[in-house]
């Protein structure tokens, strides 16, 4: 049986009359499409000191002294805790008995978490559509970390696209070793394990995986697995802009002035000018010619995408179907079920192989189908005549 007796019905494209129908009439033509581009973005970052932790409040609250020149209207949005949970925090720690570290170490006060969505998401959808789905983001983090650990988080609107900013806490019972509560302190202590963030990357991995499975209703996926892709801030990207390049452009010196530039001033100025701008645009050439190079590139990825994009969501409906709807291809137990599954379709449809005679017996009847042969040949083989007598 063909492999399409297991497909559901599907359509990979609707034709371009539907498309075109649909859109006049306001309906979603690509609702059924899971982009590629449509990447869950989670990020997290420890917060050691009174300092930084409170740099940062002030930074997502908007009332540090930070650069404001890229933000726009649509203000903020306090989504739990209030605007002064940083007062009540740092109370709460120093009623607390904290173990004593190593000398250079020091205790996690706060993680601060990154929320968010690639651009293409946030195109075209509406402010319910945002609180929704900055609704159950907040349900994901108290589920995943604890309601009381979760200290504050806020949506921010005014920015390019939209997206929380959150701070957990890594707050821990002070138990003994028999899980007796402590009567030191105010029976509560420090400890980052007590969130599942270990120092190890696998745990980061799994946050990842936790997290683009909570927002698949929102056909938000996972991004690329082992991908080298790294976070680069506003102030990074700006710096490299206007950072020199490595190889300096050489100016060209002008030449003497002649006795007719002397009389001429505009035509010899403008003459060194020009020879001027031609030797630093030969230097920036392959600059330039490397950049487009780059964009042509950007572009051949994003066409193949495109064109991978619907197969993989037919592969991913015919493993649903075989699987069940349990299925997740975004977690590590999801891929490794839909590649157990392949292989067995796979060695189903292998043809059997013809069965072939052990090297052994091959071998002694090639042997014995010679001598065969051999002795065949001499008994065909014409007697010598007798000789003549004399």
């Amino acid at each position: 049986m063909h492999l399409r007796a297991f497909l559901p019905p599907f359509r990979l494209r609707p034709p371009r009359g539907e498309r075109a129908a649909a859109a006049a009439s306001g309906d979603t033509v690509t609702s059924w499409e899971v982009r590629m581009s449509n990447f869950a973005i989670i990020r997290t970052t420890k917060l050691k000191s009174w300092v930084t932790l409170k740099k940062s409040v002030g930074h997502n609250l908007r009332t540090s002294n930070d650069d404001r020149s890229h933000l726009g209207p649509g203000g903020i949005k306090i989504l739990t805790g209030s605007a002064n949970w940083l007062d009540d925090w740092k109370k709460e720690v120093e009623g607390m008995h904290l173990r004593e570290l190593a000398q250079g170490q020091s205790h996690t006060l706060s993680r601060e978490f990154f929320l968010g969505m690639s651009p293409e998401w946030a195109e075209g959808k509406t402010r319910a559509e945002i609180d929704a789905w900055a609704a159950d983001n907040i349900a994901w983090l108290e589920q995943r970390f604890g309601k009381e650990r979760v200290k504050f988080a806020a949506l921010h609107l005014d920015e390019q696209t939209p997206h929380i900013a959150a701070y957990v806490v890594p707050l821990k019972a002070d138990l003994n070793r028999k899980g007796e509560p402590n009567t030191r302190g105010n029976g509560w202590t420090l400890s980052d394990s007590v969130l599942g963030l270990g120092g190890n990357k696998s745990a980061l991995v799994k946050l990842q995986d936790q997290y683009s499975a909570a927002m698949q209703k929102f056909k938000l996926v996972r991004g690329i697995r082992g991908s080298k892709a790294r976070h680069q801030t506003t102030a990074a990207w700006k710096g490299a802009m206007l950072a020199p390049m490595e190889k300096k452009i050489i100016k060209k010196s002008p030449d003497a002035a002649t006795t007719m530039d002397r009389i001429n001033i505009d035509a010899y100025a403008k003459r060194i000018a020009d020879e001027s701008a031609k030797a630093v645009y030969d230097q920036m050439k392959p600059y330039e010619l490397k950049a487009k190079s780059q964009q042509k590139e950007l572009r051949r990825l994003k066409t193949m995408v495109d064109k991978l994009e619907p197969i993989a969501e037919v592969f991913k409906a015919f493993l649903t179907t075989l699987l069940g709807n349990s299925l997740n291809l975004n977690t590590v137990e999801g891929i490794t079920r839909a590649q157990v599954a392949l292989n067995r379709i796979l060695q189903a449809l292998r043809p059997p192989e013809p069965e072939q005679a052990p090297a052994a017996e091959a071998i002694a009847t090639k042997k014995q189908a010679q001598t065969s042969t051999r002795s065949t040949s001499i008994k065909n083989y014409p007697k010598p005549s007798p000789p003549l007598s004399r």
